[in-house]
């Protein structure tokens, strides 16, 4: 790596996606050696099992390229802030290992934050990419109708500009002084995407602009890729943690031109009705049960919940099979016996995960009685061979607790 500083570091974590990250290097190697300018790609390797290291081992030799190793795995947002933290450049982007920027975009705005030292960061909605063949670009994540720029400490615009627009402000540009100042390890109860653009507004202003630059990946025919929904699915309470945090900063600054503390309440829970109908939708889609029976009552409680084409007494039904085959399936490492009596239909909606192990073939006489089995009923006959340490794990019993 060249001892003078670069122009931009794109932070790249990684883990076990080797396949992704080559498309990602060498496509930022090729693009931005052709734009001209002093670039760094720093990429930080979550401890991956698969081919990552020896591929970057093979990078050794690429002036461009700082790669980075993770004494354990830490998960994604300690992964992101490690790797921004590592860099190098006079601004700093993130970019997913699935993921590739719009390289004249880029640099477009890194000249609009060379021109002016008052934008610490910019930030624009990403542009989301269906990888499949036949596939292509499908539409930006959100929309703006064109550049807004909000004053350092005006969190009262922030807070509704994210609100008005449903803006989630992921993909940004950061100047490096704002960058030590606002990125590190997520803390609790707040998504961190929110955290740092409240913490870089606090120490510059930040520009919004309608145009992406980065495409990203929500769509790829290889099995291997990560599914981009678990965020949605799974942190959609860490949003409300974010609002609220905006919206505590807007009091301590004494800004309240447009909000009062009803207002606020009203936007962050009509903000959060959405969040939650999208991430009751991908739970159902992935067959989370569980998940969808829980999000479910808790929308609930404030608004009527409309779920197309299902019940949920159907959902509280799959969650509670969905249960006793996970409960059966943790109980040893043999297969699961099922009862003959649990339809193929019932078993064809369980999570992948909780049916990969159930088996129709009931044991051999011979087999080895340390081998013990979980038995998965429907029928109170069934299970009848069950042999001393086996387990029975009862449907309807579990249907029973999703009231």
């Amino acid at each position: 790596m060249p001892d003078t500083e670069p122009l931009l570091s794109i932070c790249v974590p990684t883990y076990n996606r080797d396949f992704l990250l080559e498309r990602n290097v060498s496509f930022h190697l090729r693009e931005f050696r052709r734009l001209g300018i002093a670039f760094e790609i720093v990429v930080v390797d979550d401890c991956s099992t698969d081919g990552t290291a020896a591929y970057l081992d093979s990078l050794a030799d690429e002036p461009e390229v700082s790669a980075w190793r993770r004494t354990k795995n830490s998960g994604f947002v300690s992964n992101y802030a490690y790797a921004m933290r590592r860099a190098r450049g006079r601004y700093a982007l993130f970019l997913g290992d699935d993921d590739l920027l719009i390289p004249e975009k880029v640099v477009e705005y890194l000249a609009l934050m060379e021109a002016d030292s008052g934008i610490g960061m910019i930030q624009a909605p990403w542009m989301l990419v269906d990888a499949r063949p036949g596939g292509g670009d499908l539409n930006p994540f959100y929309r703006l109708d064109g550049p807004k720029r909000i004053a350092r400490g005006d969190f009262e615009q922030l807070l509704y500009l994210i609100l008005d627009k449903h803006v989630f402000p992921e993909f940004l540009i950061v100047r490096r002084d704002i960058l030590a100042q606002s990125v590190s390890s997520g803390t609790p109860f707040i998504f961190w995407a929110f955290l740092y653009t409240a913490r870089a507004l606090d120490k510059g202003d930040v520009l919004f602009l309608p145009a992406p630059f980065a495409r990203v990946t929500v769509a790829f025919e290889d099995p291997r890729v990560q599914q981009g929904n678990s965020e949605c699915m799974f942190q959609w309470d860490t949003y409300r943690g974010g609002l609220e945090y905006i919206a505590s900063q807007m009091w301590r600054k004494g800004q309240s031109q447009i909000f009062d503390r009803k207002s606020v309440a009203e936007s962050i829970m009509n903000f959060m009705k959405i969040r939650q109908s999208v991430a009751l939708r991908l739970l159902i889609q992935s067959k989370n049960w569980v998940a969808a029976y829980i999000l479910y009552h808790r929308m609930s409680a404030y608004h009527p919940v409309e779920i197309n084409g299902m019940s949920i007494d159907m959902i509280a039904g799959l969650a509670g099979a969905t249960m006793a085959a996970t409960e059966a399936g943790e109980f040893s490492t043999q297969p699961v016996i099922v009862d003959p009596n649990v339809a193929d239909d019932l078993l064809d909606l369980l999570p992948p995960q909780s049916r990969a192990r159930l088996t129709r073939d009931l044991p051999a006489p011979d087999e080895d009685e340390k081998d013990i089995r979980a038995w998965l009923r429907i029928d109170p006959a069934f299970g009848g061979s069950a042999r001393p340490g086996d387990a029975i794990f009862d449907i309807p019993a579990y249907m029973g607790q999703f009231i």
